[in-house]
């Protein structure tokens, strides 16, 4: 589903306050390393809409072992 453009501008400066997020797409808004690969498309789609790195959504969610 895609989200509305005023939808898109809150989230993005939601990101840019609360965690410091520069915009930059190619890092991670949480550890601000490149994105990387993803284990599998649930992944993929969890960084659609948070653009956070496997490894944070690894921390955040659990999974990785």
């Amino acid at each position: 589903m895609k989200r509305s453009a005023q939808l898109e501008e809150f989230v993005d400066g939601f990101r840019r306050s609360v965690l410091g997020w520069d915009g930059n797409e190619e890092h991670c808004p949480i550890c601000n390393k490149p994105i990387g690969t993803f284990r599998d498309p649930l992944s993929e789609r969890e960084y659609q809409i948070s653009h956070m790195c496997q490894a944070c959504q690894d921390s955040i969610f659990g999974g990785g072992e």
